[in-house]
């Protein structure tokens, strides 16, 4: 369904509006609309936005009662957005009420609904919306005896509504019990869009759209939009102090809205004003008030929520515009592989990449969202957005309405000066975290032009023929071409525990997903074995892209995401008790409402912090590249706080606390004695398997690598993390054998006989438990090798792991790392406690733990942690140094459980077994060379595998944090102190303390320095232990230090009243000089707990705040300083000031070092 745009009649309407207005003003004194201005009440202003939201949830409330009596559910928060949405296209487009059809199809649509209810929500929106109308009129008719002459015109305008809506019900009525379709009236079928849609309508389900409640409550709640509409009209007008009657202004609003709903111009602009205020005025309102209230509902109605309007809209619509690639490829996993080939336009050598350029174009970005790269217009754009600016920007627009254009010219300067303070700084934040994503991307194996290359898991498209391997991630749906004991883990998707083996073949049509196994699906991972598949679905096409769309996906809230939110909350909070205290107070002693309005309004914004979310930006985006350059790349920045609060980390051993670099030791018969054969065996298994690609198998192969002529390959069984064993079976010397090597433990327990065929009896096994006990004591780690005689056949499966003959030890040594024990002693020294956790046997981990400094006296297998319930690991988990023989689900709970007990844990790990674990941590990190579904889980990426990076990367988390703390608690603390003594000076004072742009302005000079925290210098002792957020502390410094700056405001207003007997624009450029000048110092104050002249604090910020302390002296002597309402102020004042500010440094300085040693 597409919308048309006609310019020329918004063009029309504008011009028929600008003579309305010419016309009104004409017949009156100019002086009189700003002196109602002037004069309007805020609380009725309030009244009016409150009275217009309400409509935007009668609208919702339309499509819940359909939606009501469908299995679908849509939260109430995303119909909302979409009314306001449907709003902005409606009076964009003139097309009688139905032009926003086409986003509701859409939107409801993209949120899961199937088709038959999207379009009964349409059809009893549409129909509902106009039977509520005319009952509208017909009510306000009956009230509009005051009309007069033009009555005979009203009833004429309504008969000729009555009879287009009838018409209009009735088709839509007829279409949607189905049947043969219906042709529409021609005047209907002139409205734009009218006739696709009523095609599309045939699809609504007749339960629905004749079900006679459905229609009831739909025609009440949109008879509700009309009663809240006439409401605000009349509440606009008691605030310009007109008391019209309810019942007048409701006639007179509905029979406005006849002639805006008649009109072919757009929102009937122009065509609603004349009528409004023609109206308005027959009923006795005056000519003024009847066009300041017309305009002001044309204000709140549809200027104000055009933005949000305009934003809701695009994004729903772009969806819509992405619908228009191509659909997916119906049963794929049904169709004959040659067939899949031919409908996708592919060939077994894959695409050229000249072809999938074109189709990346077509079908879009491999991504479940999104994501656009920075530039500097959105970056200005999402700037403009914020709340904060939009009220600064409500402010301005109320100034000009009441003729101060000074004060909006201020207002609208300030905005500017913050925004592209702001925008300059997030845009390189933004430039540098693309940069650091495009370095660790997730790459894919796919065949182009033949032959296999690495492209970004973004740039996959259906048609490419994936290569996948253990450990590699799944990057798009995909049918199975070939494969090679391929197993996957899709327990993400289908909640099967074990891992699922894909095949090559056909499916029925009708196969549920877990019964595809002839498909591999995107977010699943390989497991084991090898295969190539033919991608027939990417992003949201793919079976997870389906769950994406119906639910809202997030990352797990990190403890600093989860404190800026409380943050935020405490904060609103304040802000919202001031201002109404403020508004109260000042309407009570009669100030004027609308400078009282604006005085609230710039003690909101400058009780926030602004320039937050850029700093926060700045901060993550300087952490990351400072931890780049000390070899951590950041996949998450928000999981860098994280890195730094960590107080656990959970390590395995290999790679972190030992080289890495295994090394085959030997290999022995059951008697202990070396033993070529066994290592002959052992060449085979390893050569053979297809699976898991490790280190253990590699130094096999380095120390005997089977002849090609050996043996033949017959089949497979592949590792998994549960068994612990791997077999491949074998032609070799004319006899077809099994060979199964694994943990020591697991192949003892399928063995019945050792090599000279005596029976595997008690002693036997107690002989060879001895043996690999005295060689795990010496750090040596042990697999064991048996062997059967099998038959040949097609399959293999883990039962013919039985009745096995131990054959021997294999023997694996991995020294431990040069340094992991000095690397474990200053981790411990910055307060990070390391757990080591390994599926290795007990004495090989013990000894490793022993030689680089971990405790061993408590230790866990994994076999003890299964009998162990979650609340029992919870105790255990805290006293335990060791965890030992754990499998991938046992190390995710280890994780789970140090959680609980309050830890911020950390994992570091590189193979598919860590991939659960990873997830559950607070701060997962992985090595470069990781297995890809490890790097997908990983918050942190090591350029070097060992601990020290770690360490250096988990200081640098703790600067980030302490610098974003910085900022928090400077810009918090005295943004309080001043905006309460701003509040309880305009108590008392007969004018206002500070006017609103000298609050503005103050707040925006203070904040050009903050920036410059985000690269300020930290003290050691801010980084020696782990710092997490306390909304407690920030509450107490924000409450204890806000006092102080308010103590020396009074003070500060005492010497300007009694000493300087200041007016008010003496009074308030002092006032304005000394609480900048305090919030300047404050942040040199509080950056440190040392006293702050013995912390140099970073360049940026001391010159920032050099320069923005000599330009508050200046101020008062600059060109503009007239229009900012200050005046040239005494030198001895200017005196005065500075001492009062040294004064307050010092108490600051003699505060702080008590608050802190009573914080730690």
């Amino acid at each position: 369904m597409t919308l048309r745009r006609d310019w020329r009649k918004w063009g029309f309407g504008l011009a028929l509006l600008a003579a309305v207005i010419l016309i009104a003003t004409r017949w009156t004194e100019q002086r009189e609309f700003a002196l109602l201005l002037r004069r309007s009440a805020p609380a009725w202003l309030l009244l009016a936005a409150l009275l217009q939201a309400a409509t935007y949830l009668s609208q919702s409330a339309v499509w819940r009662s359909v939606l009501a009596r469908t299995p679908f559910r849509v939260p109430l928060g995303a119909l909302y957005a979409m009314s306001v949405a449907k709003l902005f296209i409606d009076q964009a487009l003139p097309s009688a009420g139905v032009s926003g059809a086409a986003l509701i199809v859409n939107g409801l649509g993209r949120r899961g609904v199937a088709r038959g209810p999207v379009m009964a929500c349409v059809v009893v929106e549409t129909m509902t919306n106009y039977t509520a109308l005319i009952l509208a009129l017909l009510v306000a008719l009956g009230m509009a005896g005051w009309v007069g002459e033009a009555r005979t015109l009203v009833w004429l305008g309504t008969a000729a509504l009555v009879m287009l809506s009838g018409a209009l019900i009735a088709l839509l009525l007829r279409l949607s019990r189905g049947g043969a379709p219906v042709q529409p009236p021609r005047l209907v079928a002139r409205i734009p869009g009218m006739k696709t849609l009523l095609q599309a309508l045939a699809e609504a389900p007749a339960s629905l759209t004749h079900d006679p409640r459905v229609l009831t409550e739909a025609t009440g709640f949109n008879f509700i939009i009309h009663l809240l509409d006439a409401a605000t009209l009349w509440a606009l007008l008691r605030s310009l102090g007109v008391d019209a009657p309810p019942t007048g202004v409701f006639s007179a609003f509905m029979l406005s809205t006849l002639a805006r709903t008649l009109g072919v111009i757009p929102g009937g602009l122009g065509t609603f004003e004349a009528a409004s205020i023609g109206l308005l005025n027959l009923m006795g309102v005056p000519l003024e008030a009847a066009l300041s209230g017309t305009l002001l509902f044309r204000g709140y109605s549809f200027y104000v929520p055009l933005l949000p309007g305009l934003l809701l809209s695009r994004g729903e619509l772009r969806e819509q515009r992405a619908a228009a690639r191509p659909p997916p490829i119906e049963h794929p996993w049904a169709l004959p592989a040659p067939a899949l080939r031919e409908a996708l336009r592919t060939t077994p050598q894959g695409l050229s990449t000249d072809e999938a350029a074109r189709r990346l174009e077509q079908y879009g970005t491999n991504a479940l969202e999104e994501r656009r790269p920075p530039s500097h217009l959105r970056v200005v754009w999402l700037q403009l957005r914020t709340p904060l600016v939009l009220l600064l920007v409500f402010a301005a627009v109320i100034s000009a309405f009441t003729g101060s254009w000074s004060d909006a010219s201020i207002i609208l300067a300030i905005v500017l000066g913050s925004v592209l303070l702001g925008s300059s700084r997030e845009y390189k934040a933004q430039v540098t975290i693309a940069r650091l994503r495009e370095r660790v991307a997730t790459t894919v194996e796919v065949l182009r032009d033949g032959r296999t290359v690495s492209v970004p898991l973004a740039d996959v498209v259906p048609g490419d023929v994936v290569l996948l391997s253990a450990g590699s991630v799944v990057p798009a749906d995909a049918r199975v071409l070939e494969a090679t004991d391929l197993f996957v883990s899709q327990a993400m998707l289908t909640g099967e525990s074990f891992p699922v083996e894909k095949r090559p073949g056909e499916a029925a049509p009708g196969a549920a997903l877990a019964g595809r196994d002839n498909c591999v699906f995107r977010g699943t991972h390989v497991r084991n074995g090898t295969a190539r598949a033919l991608v027939v679905a990417t992003g949201r096409d793919t079976a997870f892209g389906g769950i994406a769309r119906r639910l809202t996906l997030r990352a797990p809230e990190t403890e600093f995401d989860r404190g800026l939110r409380q943050f935020g909350h405490v904060l609103l909070t304040t802000m919202v008790v001031m201002v109404l205290a403020v508004v109260t107070v000042n309407v009570l002693l009669d100030r004027p409402p609308v400078e009282t309005l604006l005085f609230a309004l710039a003690l909101a914004v400058g009780l926030s912090p602004e320039l937050l979310p850029a700093i926060l930006n700045v901060n993550l985006s300087t952490g990351s590249q400072a931890m780049a350059a000390r070899g951590v790349l950041v996949r998450r920045l928000s999981a860098i706080e994280n890195l730094g609060g960590m107080d656990v980390l959970c390590t395995d051993k290999t790679g972190t606390l030992t080289e890495g670099v295994v090394s085959l030791h030997g290999a022995h018969d059951a008697a202990g004695q070396p033993s070529e054969d066994v290592l002959a065996l052992a060449a085979l298994n390893a050569a053979f398997q297809t699976g898991l690609s490790n280190p253990l198998d590699e130094a096999i192969l380095r120390a005997r690598r089977p002849p090609p002529d050996a043996a033949g390959k017959l089949g497979e069984i592949p590792y998994d993390f549960v068994r612990k064993r791997l077999s491949v079976i074998v032609r070799r010397k004319g006899e077809v054998q099994l060979i199964t090597k694994g943990a020591f433990t697991q192949v003892v327990q399928v063995c019945t006989h050792v090599a000279d065929g005596a029976p595997l009896d008690a002693r036997w096994k107690e002989d060879l438990q001895r043996r690999a006990d005295a060689w795990g004591e010496q750090g040596v780690r042990i697999l064991a090798l048996a062997t059967r005689a099998i038959e040949a056949r097609e399959r293999y499966a883990r039962e013919d792991e039985h009745a096995l003959t131990f054959r021997g030890f294999l023997a694996f040594i991995d020294r431990p790392k040069e340094g992991a024990r000095e690397a474990l002693l200053e981790l411990s020294r910055l307060g990070v406690g390391t757990r080591l956790i390994t599926g290795d046997n007990r004495r090989v981990a013990e000894h490793v733990a022993r030689q680089v400094g971990l405790g061993t006296a408590r230790v866990l297998t994994g076999a003890q942690l299964h009998q162990l319930t979650d609340e029992a690991l919870w105790h255990q988990a805290e006293l335990t140094e060791l965890f030992v023989e754990v499998d991938p689900t046992q190390k995710e709970r280890i994780i789970l459980a140090l959680k609980k007990q309050g830890h911020v844990v950390g994992f570091l790990g590189d193979g598919v077994n860590d991939a659960p674990a990873m997830h559950a941590a607070d701060a997962s990190i992985c090595v470069d060379h990781a297995a890809v579904v490890v790097g997908e889980a990983a918050d942190f990426v090591l350029l070097q595998r060992h601990l020290d990076v770690v360490r250096r990367g988990i200081e640098e988390g703790r600067r980030t944090f302490a610098n974003t703390l910085k900022y928090i608690l400077t810009t918090t603390s005295a943004n309080l102190g001043n905006m309460m003594s701003m509040a309880a000076a305009s108590l008392f004072l007969p004018f206002l303390p500070l006017l609103p742009g000298q609050i503005l302005l103050n707040n925006f000079l203070s904040d050009i320095p903050a920036v410059g925290l985000a690269g300020d210098s930290v003290d050691p002792e801010l980084v020696d232990r782990p710092r997490r957020w306390d909304m407690r502390l920030i509450g107490r410094f924000m409450v204890a230090f806000g006092l102080l700056s308010s103590c020396f405001d009074l003070l500060t207003f005492g010497v300007l009243l009694g000493l300087f007997q200041a007016g008010p624009a003496l009074f308030r450029t002092g006032w304005f000089i000394e609480s900048l000048l305090t919030e300047l110092l404050i942040a040199l104050v509080v950056r440190t707990r040392r006293p702050f002249l013995r912390s140099r604090p970073g360049t940026l910020l001391l010159v920032s705040t050099a320069a923005v302390t000599v330009f508050t002296f200046l101020v008062p002597w600059l060109p503009f300083a007239g229009a900012l309402g200050f005046v040239r102020p005494p030198v001895t004042l200017l005196v005065a000031v500075a001492v009062i500010t040294v004064l307050y440094v010092v108490a600051a300085e003699r505060a702080k070092g008590p608050f802190f040693r009573g914080q730690d």
